[in-house]
């Protein structure tokens, strides 16, 4: 297991957004990685790497049968290892990609387990509870009950409150910023996608769009504003880059620091936008603009991947599911973005969609024939301190995969 050390450090996880194992090039010459070198001296059982001819191919020439594999072993992850009662992060995921009839594994439904077993106090939930991590971003269970769907006024389970009421009380508890300088009105700009898009998709059924802050008087307007310019703030490398037409270059800054890529903060503005916010001129036009960058990053994403896998195949499960995780949820933002009419891939942005979703089936099938979704597998990661993360990185990434494939295939 000593090979999962240097897993730790180049792991991508949606907890955190370290350096990446190689440099980001989608240039047919790409730069040497630049992955810690110790990692050539690693023991441990040699994982296979995924065929060299899995790169950016026309969905056309998925292998025969891709689609169907990849679909049934992402749902077989979801269904079994993000109905666990005891692990809220997980149950969390299972209802977004599953919806309100997400049922646990011991007979509850898992909004029910959510609310009975983790609700504090507030009523809001805790980062942790002992050991368990619960919401290591603030909100983040409110906005997967509010986005999956469960209603605002009926109570949640036998005793539960209703949503209303976590709604409100996440809007009392918001303490903006307003001191001079500030460039943003959140405390912490990764933290506050989930609290946002939980107030827009609540106020978009009959919730509150102006309340009574820490700080006093806050809006919705003025919420959902302050987070599309904040994208438009952290996007401005990638933005650069595409105005250069160079690849885009991860630094750990910037977009990249934020929680998987930043795209919890592009389906928070997105979210907001879809139920109307910000109302302000030219606010949609912006987004879509922020929509293409998205876009842009694929093959420098991808492409240090390939590089990365080239030098040390040893970490093919970890390196394989920062694409799935990349791409899960690129289809599933961008997806979004379509469905709500915020955004309309040209034709030479629908190509490299079809593209992306290729990569993303041939990965699933890849990590798959790996083992790495064997119960066994994720029961020996899920045992570990030194390799939990990479479950859970495996479990959420799985559930967004799911969801962006199945949006994907909706729009189609």
């Amino acid at each position: 297991m000593r090979i999962w050390g240097l897993a730790l450090a180049l792991l991508v996880g949606c907890a955190s957004e370290p350096a990446p194992p190689a440099p980001a090039s989608p240039s047919p010459t790409p730069a040497a990685a630049s992955a810690t070198p110790a990692a050539a001296a690693l023991d441990g059982p040699v994982a296979t790497p995924r065929s060299s001819g899995i790169r950016l191919a026309p969905a056309s020439e998925l292998p025969a049968g891709a689609r169907e594999k990849a679909l049934s072993a992402l749902a077989a992850v979801v269904d079994r290892e993000a109905a666990d009662p005891r692990n809220a992060w997980a149950l969390a995921h299972g209802l977004l990609a599953r919806g309100p009839s997400f049922v646990a594994t011991d007979g509850r439904l898992a909004r029910d387990v959510l609310v009975a077993d983790f609700l504090e106090e507030g009523p809001s939930f805790p980062r942790t509870r002992g050991d368990v991590r619960v919401e290591p971003h603030e909100d983040l269970i409110l906005k997967s009950l509010v986005e999956a769907g469960v209603a605002l006024d009926e109570p949640i389970g036998a005793k539960g409150p209703p949503l209303r009421a976590l709604v409100e009380a996440s809007q009392g508890a918001f303490t903006p910023s307003h001191d001079e300088g500030q460039t943003s009105i959140f405390p912490d700009g990764n933290d506050a996608p989930w609290s946002v898009q939980a107030w827009c998709q609540a106020a978009a059924s009959g919730g509150a769009t102006t309340w009574t802050s820490a700080a006093g008087p806050a809006s919705l307007e003025d919420a959902a504003g302050s987070l599309l310019s904040l994208l438009e703030r952290e996007t401005h490398p990638v933005r650069a880059a595409a105005a250069r037409g160079v690849p885009v270059t991860k630094n750990k800054q910037d977009i990249f620091r934020y929680t998987c890529g930043g795209a919890h903060l592009f389906q928070g503005v997105e979210a907001c936008l879809a139920a109307g916010w910000p109302q302000q001129e030219g606010a949609r036009s912006r987004f879509a603009t922020l929509a293409g960058l998205y876009l842009y990053r694929v093959p420098s994403e991808t492409t240090m991947v390939d590089q990365a896998l080239t030098q040390y195949p040893q970490l093919a499960i970890l390196l394989i599911n920062q694409d799935v995780k990349f791409l899960g949820h690129l289809l599933e933002s961008l997806g979004k973005a379509q469905r709500d009419g915020l955004w309309t891939p040209a034709n030479g942005e629908r190509q490299l969609l079809d593209q992306a979703e290729a990569r993303l089936l041939q990965d699933v099938v890849q990590l798959q024939k790996l083992g790495a979704y064997e119960p066994g597998t994720m029961s020996q990661l899920a045992g570990e301190p030194q390799t939990f993360q990479m479950y859970l990185d495996l479990v959420g990434d799985a559930a967004h995969a799911l969801r962006g494939l199945e949006i994907q295939a909706a729009l189609r």
